[in-house]
């Protein structure tokens, strides 16, 4: 019985010393599940020539392909758009199982064909063939992106009656679907029985809720889940925290907005690259909504704490800050942002400008203010 060379790798061989280590390999020791290894390994690294150059020959050594063989042609096919060439080796194949139809239907949907995957989910349901809980998840996915909301809860009512327990993906995935429609009541549904059948949901759940809730202006229900999920040792990201502080400020409420921000920076959820622009929104939000609300004195601490903390200042968050101190007479505080507005080279726009113009006259100190914010406007 030959035996194959040992062979040590100082690194992980690649596709391609793979390819070459199954076509060096004696007759006997070219089996299917080399074969398939090989094949799989060059599908991961989109090596599709050489991958297709080893199932040539594996046909032409008579090296018959096994259901691992074929699924991992019908990935390949698929994930490249070549979705009919998909169907064809479908049909060819003598008994098709569930990873096969559950990847051509995943390919199917990825690539816009919703009603081509549900035609191939009832072939394959005709077929004996039970559908796995992946693709029951991926065609409600899909479903619920395409705005099909009735069908992807009957699809989950159907999945349940047959027996098959949806998971957290499952759950997440439909419940998104149904917040970005506007059925809320149906999704605090879901989230309670999702934790009756102890599938506790993962911080992606939530934070579609807490943006669904919002968006419908269901406020207080939304911080009800938010605090939920802090009970249950999930730590919010920055999105989750925006969405909603954005909520609350859009409704009026930008004070409990600035405790949420407040506790956001405290809990140490800090910028980075990935989330700088995110932090940056957030603070102009709570720091807008406050001056729509007249709370000045709040206002001023978060921009304070925003200069500190080097998170940047919109101009229209200068404006609305500039705007209130005028109203409220307070000018020097007005000087004072402007000063620091022209010190981060943002420039005060015409309506700015005339407005700061317009109520420093008569002041007593308007010359000496005006004469600062213009010697700086000339450093520019």
């Amino acid at each position: 019985m030959p035996t194959m060379p040992t062979i040590r790798w100082s690194d992980p061989p690649s596709p391609a010393q793979l390819h070459r280590l199954v076509r060096a390999a004696p007759r006997p020791l070219r089996s299917p599940r080399a074969y398939t290894a090989a094949l799989a390994a060059l599908v991961a690294h989109r090596r599709l020539p050489l991958a297709r150059a080893l199932l040539a020959e594996m046909r032409a050594e008579g090296v018959p392909p096994t259901p691992a063989t074929r699924n991992v042609l019908i990935g390949a096919l698929c994930s490249h758009g070549a979705l009919d060439a998909a169907l064809r080796a479908l049909r060819r194949a003598p008994a098709p199982d569930a990873c096969s139809y559950g990847t051509l239907i995943a390919g199917l949907c990825r690539h816009g064909r919703v009603a081509e995957a549900r035609a191939l989910f009832r072939e394959m349901r005709g077929s004996g063939v039970a559908p796995t809980v992946v693709t029951y998840t991926t065609l409600l996915h899909w479903l619920g992106r395409s705005g099909s909301l009735d069908d992807a809860l009957d699809l989950f009512d159907e999945m349940r009656q047959r027996g098959v327990a949806p998971n957290v993906i499952t759950y997440s995935s439909l419940i998104d679907a149904l917040c970005k429609g506007g059925r809320s009541a149906k999704v605090m549904e879901l989230l309670d029985q999702m934790v009756k059948e102890r599938c506790l949901p993962n911080a992606i759940t939530y934070s579609s809720v807490v943006d669904g809730l919002c968006k419908e202006g269901r406020l207080g229900e939304a911080t009800d889940v938010f605090d939920r999920m802090r009970l249950q040792g999930k730590k919010p990201d920055a999105g989750l925290y925006g969405k909603l502080i954005a909520g609350l400020c859009d409704s009026g409420r930008a004070k409990e907005g600035a405790n949420y921000l407040d506790e956001m920076t405290l809990s140490g959820v800090s910028p980075n690259r990935v989330t700088w622009s995110l932090h940056v929104r957030i603070n102009n939000t709570v720091v807008a909504g406050l001056c729509v609300k007249n709370e000045l004195g709040r206002a001023f601490q978060v921009y304070q704490s925003m200069r500190t903390r080097g998170i940047s200042i919109e101009p229209k968050t200068f404006h609305l800050l500039v705007v209130c101190f005028c109203n409220k007479s307070d000018v020097d505080k007005a000087a004072r942002v402007v000063c620091e507005m022209l010190g981060e080279r943002c420039i005060p726009d015409i309506e700015t400008w005339s407005f700061i113009v317009r109520r420093f006259c008569g002041r007593r100190k308007a010359r000496e203010a005006a004469d600062d914010i213009w010697n700086q406007l000339l450093a520019i």
